[in-house]
């Protein structure tokens, strides 16, 4: 790899990243740091707003439908994202494995599963939040 910039934009920047072990703990460290931000964003999303439903006095049929439909994607996202993890960490990182990884890991459905959904699952919450606000006034 001659050029590590131009192979970094494609995310397969895999032989300095094998062959340097400083560089292989790093990279095991963000992952681990990745996942565990991710696992307590998806964790505490729900609970958050279920405590502001609860103290705001949204607790009607609008909120519960609109947290039911986060907590129902986050765990799609959630399956999808141990499922990925888990096919890819389960086996030896060689280098044509990490390009699957890489391709894998830069998918555009991989995103949407595990981004997207987050920003839906939260956007329906704040709906079902603001309509059961709205119903409970009734």
């Amino acid at each position: 790899m001659d050029n590590p910039v131009a192979d970094k934009a494609t995310g397969k920047e895999w032989d300095k990243w094998i062959d340097d072990d400083a560089v292989r703990r790093d990279q095991f460290r963000l992952i681990y740091d990745y996942i565990k931000f991710h696992i307590t964003l998806y964790l505490s999303t729900p609970a958050i707003i279920g405590f502001l439903g609860t103290t705001l006095g949204a607790t009607g049929t609008p909120f519960k439908i609109g947290l039911t439909v986060m907590i129902s994607l986050y765990l799609i996202a959630g399956v999808h994202a141990a499922w990925f993890m888990g096919t890819h960490i389960n086996r030896a990182w060689t280098k044509e494995h990490l390009t699957t990884f890489a391709d894998d890991a830069f998918s555009q459905k991989r995103r949407i599963l595990h981004h997207w959904l987050y920003w839906l699952g939260l956007a329906s919450a704040l709906l079902g939040l603001l309509l059961g606000l709205l119903w409970a006034k009734k």
